[in-house]
């Protein structure tokens, strides 16, 4: 699963939001390998999405955006995007191009009318799909979509019949509010040795990790500080474990998931909140080296350190909210090599920082 191009209206908080995973030039020695379709090397995409921006500027609304889109297309049910509609009062909207292999490219747009309810009346659908020659760009593609029913079958299928004929794809998404349940998968994608790995690497009292012979999915952390189960996916006694911790079960699950190429699709959505800029980038760098080729990751961070290590700039993109949400792409402001990207952005050419006049107001009422 490779997503191209999004865009949303009135969704969450986006209004008239758009942004794009395409790249125009395929960089010399970067450090993604395969960012362009095994078969067809001229279609570029950008297997590595970091999302940087303040709090509320949409990063982790980007994402529950993208599942609920996902969730959509695959069960043919439109309640959950009924959901998150904002102004209900109003018509919403969004679009997305996507690819589910290597062989065709689809575009799905759906128009949900003002205070649309689940009924066909209150929502436009139109499918788009092209395939992808061994020759063609996404630039290419677009230029060829085309609808993937005719006029007269436009109008008489639902739209649940008309996204019959998009191929099955899978996903993963983790949010800060995922808990363990990951591990709740009936496949075990958890690798015992990434988990152990990981666990450790946060937390220096850890002394093994092992899989429950009486729980289904269930497995005890062993620690200088005492015994820590996880059952149904819940961590029995979060006491032991700290925060960052804790965090480090998601992220093995993705890591895992990411090693066995058993998704294809990665969200990965505030995970290092409470974890060391240096561990942070570590992860990273070994997520990107595992990830297989045609598969993509998104990563979301407040950590500014990911900017120096060395991936190429359009990896990043930046969230700025000021009257609506944009995205903003650093490799289209900066064509000089030797600017470094942590600089402009902490000089804030991005417009991304946030606005901090109002604590320094708080000293200067004191003073007074």
């Amino acid at each position: 699963m490779i997503v191209m191009d999004l865009r949303i209206n009135n969704l969450f908080g986006f209004e008239d939001f758009k942004v794009n995973f395409s790249y125009p030039k395929k960089i010399v020695n970067s450090l993604i390998e395969n960012e362009f379709l095994t078969s067809k090397p001229s279609f570029r995409f950008k297997k590595l999405n970091i999302l940087i921006g303040a709090n509320a500027s949409g990063k982790t609304s980007m994402g529950k955006a993208l599942m609920k889109i996902f969730n959509f297309i695959s069960r043919k049910d439109i309640s959950g995007i009924l959901e998150v509609i904002k102004d209900k009062s109003k018509s919403a909207s969004f679009s997305i191009d996507f690819l589910c292999d290597e062989e065709v490219m689809y575009r799905v747009r759906c128009l949900c009318r003002e205070n649309a309810d689940n009924t066909e009346e209150s929502v436009d659908l139109e499918v788009y799909s092209t395939k992808i020659l061994k020759k063609d760009s996404y630039e290419s593609c677009v230029k060829k979509l085309q609808l993937m029913y005719s006029a007269e079958e436009q109008s008489r299928l639902s739209y649940a019949e008309k996204l019959k004929l998009i191929k099955s794809f899978g996903w993963l998404f983790t949010f800060p509010d995922s808990g363990s349940k990951l591990l709740l998968d009936e496949n075990e994608v958890v690798d015992l040795k990434i988990l152990k790995a990981i666990l450790q690497t946060l937390d220096s009292h850890i002394t093994n990790v092992n899989k429950s012979k009486e729980v289904k999915n269930g497995y005890v952390i062993r620690s200088k500080n005492g015994d820590v189960f996880i059952q149904n996916g819940e961590v029995v006694d979060k006491n032991i474990l700290s925060s960052g911790t804790q965090m480090g079960i998601d992220i093995a699950y993705v890591l895992s998931s990411i090693q066995k190429n058993s998704h294809g699709f990665y969200f990965c959505d505030e995970k290092f909140s409470f974890i060391q800029t240096d561990v942070e980038q570590a992860i990273l760098s070994l997520m990107v080296s595992l990830l297989k080729p045609n598969s993509q990751l998104f990563f979301t961070s407040h950590n500014i350190d990911l900017l120096e290590m060395g991936f190429p700039r359009h990896s990043f993109t930046f969230l700025r909210k000021n009257s609506i949400i944009e995205a903003v792409y650093p490799d289209k402001l900066i064509k000089k090599n030797d600017v470094s990207l942590r600089n402009v952005f902490k000089n804030d050419l991005f417009g991304t920082a946030p606005d901090i006049s109002k604590l320094f107001a708080i000293e200067e009422g004191v003073d007074e």
